[in-house]
């Protein structure tokens, strides 16, 4: 058998996940079956009538213990025909250490030995082979059960049920519970690849997106042609160094229950220590004062902001997002709510959460019209706002209808 290919401690960690964690509870039984047939059995060795007989008996049992407990996880996932050639091992050990049991028989009786430990075998078996290989294995040691009695009794029948059932209830839950894990992390995989397409989406938007429909939009009124340069190679290097930077690890984002807002809701993925408390108030005032840097500035009334007296603290990192998202919106009254449209930004702390709620007098906004904005690629809300406020576990609720102005109110999670 080739050990060698199983060398370093790395190698005899075994895989990970729920394929790891079934063997190490292998491993674990195993070795107290080892320790419970030493403690009831082992004591009565040296009143047998060949005493080498069974130290030797025992030193299989505890030796063949601590080489299938490391080699067979190793193995599996890895070099798939020595896990086989270790498990059939397994199985012929466990039948010869039945076969014998009367080695350390005081009285030459067959079942001084309880049936735990050659149990393992089962176990090992319908790991590596499913519910078939828990047959084929609890089948092998039923049948040394009944020849090491020597004959068909309720004592010889009962451990060999008991190995044909375990087998194969063994079998089938490990390959279900491996099957449940592959389907999860595919699942997590594609909600991973989807947050960071959203994150792309975000950057690209709040820059790239943002200065050519300036350029598309003020070019004609005389936008000159160096200005235009400018912008493009500036966004041409920002862009680089977006694609050039690999996005944060992103955890799945849930739906919000319906009737509560066209964003959703999310589920936070940051996990980890808190990070360091900021004040957001000064933060936003920052954003509502600060106009879009960009060379004309979008055209928009005065923004007043409120916010209460004593500080508002968030996380650092939820902050920034939560900043972005507000400039976001303060950028769609600009460009939508019509000239000179006037907003107010209302700050508030619910204790458990923090409320942020922007609200314009401007032309206001149609039944509807967030999500056919989405389906047309228009993602100034459905991205920049909603998907960076349900990333923290928030929502975003959006009201308004024509001719009375919209209210955007974004809540978070502490």
């Amino acid at each position: 058998m080739p050990l060698r290919m199983l060398r370093g401690s790395d190698r005899l960690r075994g895989p990970e996940g729920v394929r790891g964690a079934l063997w190490r509870s292998l491993a674990v039984f195993r070795l107290a079956t080892v320790l419970y047939a030493v403690v009831t059995v082992g004591r009565d060795v040296g009143q047998t009538a060949h005493p080498v007989n069974g130290i030797v008996w025992f030193g299989v049992l505890v030796v063949w213990s601590v080489v299938i407990s490391l080699f067979a996880p190793a193995s599996d996932g890895r070099r798939p025909r020595v896990r086989t050639a270790l498990v059939v091992a397994d199985v012929a050990v466990c039948t010869a250490i039945m076969m014998t049991t009367d080695v350390v028989s005081p009285d030459g009786s067959a079942d001084v030995l309880p049936a735990l430990w050659t149990g393992s075998g089962v176990f090992s078996a319908a790991l590596a082979g499913g519910t078939a290989g828990g047959i084929i294995g609890g089948v092998t040691l039923a049948a040394a059960s009944v020849a090491a009695r020597g004959s068909v009794d309720d004592v010889s029948i009962r451990p060999a049920v008991l190995f044909v059932l375990s087998g194969a209830i063994v079998g089938y839950l490990s390959r279900t519970a491996i099957r449940a894990e592959a389907a999860l992390t595919q699942v997590l995989a594609v909600q991973a690849g989807k947050a960071e397409r959203e994150r792309l989406a975000r950057n690209v938007h709040d820059s790239v997106l943002q200065v050519l429909s300036l350029i598309a939009r003020e070019a004609p009124r005389g936008l000159s042609p160096a200005e235009v340069a400018r912008l493009a190679a500036g966004q041409e290097s920002a862009l680089r160094d977006l694609l050039r930077t690999p996005g944060a690890s992103q955890a799945p984002v849930a739906q919000r229950p319906p009737g509560r807002g066209p964003c959703g809701r999310g589920h936070s993925g940051l996990s980890g220590p808190a990070a360091a408390g900021v004040d957001l108030g000064p933060l936003l005032t920052e954003a509502a004062r600060t106009p879009p840097p960009l060379p004309q500035p979008l055209r928009r009334g005065p923004v007043t902001v409120s916010t209460p007296g004593a500080p508002v603290e968030l996380r650092a990192d939820h902050a920034v997002e939560v900043v972005a998202a507000v400039r976001a919106v303060l950028d769609n009254v600009a460009a939508h709510a019509g000239p000179g449209a006037s907003a107010w930004l209302l700050l508030e702390d619910d204790g458990d959460s923090v409320a942020v709620t922007v609200r314009d007098d401007g032309i206001g906004i149609a039944p509807g019209r967030v999500v056919r904005a989405a389906a047309e690629g228009r993602l100034g809300l459905a991205v920049s706002v909603c998907g960076r406020i349900r990333e923290l576990g928030g929502d975003v609720v959006i009201t308004g209808r024509p001719g009375e102005g919209t209210e955007v109110e974004l809540r978070v999670p502490r």
